[in-house]
């Protein structure tokens, strides 16, 4: 028990914990919550307990008025009191139910097809011998999936990118609560709110608006009086299109692509899988491969009564009011009592993923995710004689951020 060994060593008070917790999980997280799931499954840190078992993680997931999302500091200012941020409120129950009916189902063949044009007409473009995925077609894809099929076109690509990924960096990806992350977010959701807002009065009478993507459909929802949401909350949720969209599918495009390439005998299948159009196959592949680099390792949530984790367990226990949980997703996925041969690389079912979340802060545009982000792997893999190149020159750049920057692969060899 590496980790758990030097672990013990240092005082239970030690801030020293905390910092050794993050070397190991940026050495081999894997390894790391392997050791945890056997021995530690529930770890309590300085800042946050740790939980790392399947069982465990859904339960705490499925609780979400007892394990509350740390969220609305983040996404008050920014794009105003957003759903996301309300667990047991008016506004998660109403507004998810209102973005369900205009996100609809039978739209996601479009949704595929359409990733499948942007991101071919992309790569196309793409000389020889190299690209960059993130800079060609990780963000793009995305971006014009939110202005094309959802309907909300911004002022123009490279505002929205950073919008994007301000309010993401700042409402995910800031546990430190860095005041300059939060005043980027703030910023860039204000001036969105301001830009949805001159949009929404060019599309008087909303009762009349033209059009079947989904910003089309909640206007003449909310205007007929079915939806229940005033027009700042119209603009809050067209804001939440944009904010969901962009960075966590960039992400995922690239983190599943590096995968594959990484294993030879799944490169060979996956190519042969995209060329036969095996929609099935192709993305059983791609999920799969996302499990061993997923988009985030965990997410956070927060005490808000007294609760106990893993109740009735050897391992339950308890938390107080305002304590943060590290929700070990990643984890999870390779715990060996729900994924058999965890560390096996085979086809499983999609719904045994958490790669959309689990419980009732489940990602509401899950089945467009499911569409464009296979369908620009697929098209990416599609390139002639695509590869990683030499040494570390394929390495993912986060570019000291949360996100990829750069994803350099060979083609056309």
């Amino acid at each position: 028990m590496p980790f758990l060994d030097a672990l013990d060593a240092l005082p239970p008070a030690d801030p020293a914990r905390t910092g050794l917790f993050y070397e190991w999980l940026r050495r081999d997280w894997r390894a790391l919550f392997g050791e945890l799931r056997a021995h530690r499954p529930v770890l309590p840190l300085p800042p946050f307990t740790v939980v790392s078992r399947w069982a465990d993680v859904v339960d705490i997931l499925s609780r979400n008025e007892t394990f509350r999302v740390p969220y609305a500091p983040h996404m008050d200012q920014s794009v105003g009191p957003f759903m996301l941020a309300r667990d047991g409120a008016v506004e998660n129950w109403r507004d998810k139910s209102v973005m369900r009916a205009v996100l609809r189902w039978e739209d996601v063949p479009a949704i595929r097809a359409l990733a499948a044009k942007v991101a071919a007409d992309a790569l196309a473009a793409a000389p020889p011998p190299t690209v960059d995925v993130v800079a060609t077609v990780s963000r793009l894809v995305p971006l014009r999936v939110v202005q094309q099929a959802f309907g909300f076109p911004g002022p123009d690509d490279a505002h929205m990118l950073r919008w994007s990924w301000a309010t993401q960096a700042d409402m995910f990806h800031n546990p430190a609560n860095d005041p300059r992350l939060l005043a980027a977010c703030n910023t860039a959701g204000q001036e969105m709110r301001a830009w949805v807002r001159t949009f929404l009065a060019t599309r008087e009478p909303w009762q009349t608006a033209q059009g079947g993507d989904s910003v089309s459909r909640l206007l003449r929802m909310t205007a007929n009086g079915l939806s229940g949401l005033d027009a700042e909350q119209v603009v809050s949720n067209i804001c939440g299109l944009l904010v969901g969209a962009i960075e966590t599918t960039s992400q995922a495009i690239v983190n599943a692509t590096e995968q594959i390439l990484l294993r030879p005998d799944i490169t060979a299948r996956a190519i042969a899988a995209a060329g036969e159009k095996d929609d099935a196959a192709f993305d059983a592949i791609v999920w799969e491969a996302l499990r061993f680099n997923p988009m985030t390792t965990f997410v956070a949530r927060v005490v808000a009564e007294p609760a106990v984790i893993a109740p009735g367990s050897p391992h339950e226990t308890a938390v107080a009011p305002g304590s943060v949980i590290a929700v070990g997703i990643g984890s999870a996925m390779f715990d060996p009592g729900v994924f058999p041969d965890p560390d096996a690389f085979r086809a499983r079912r999609r719904t045994a993923y958490l790669h959309t979340g689990f419980g009732p802060h489940e990602c509401l545009g899950q089945f467009v995710a499911y569409a464009i982000i296979p369908e620009t792997i697929r098209q990416i893999l599609l390139l002639p004689g695509i590869a990683l190149l030499e040494g570390d020159a394929s390495r993912i750049d986060e570019g000291g951020g949360p996100f990829a920057e750069h994803f350099v692969v060979a083609h056309g060899a």
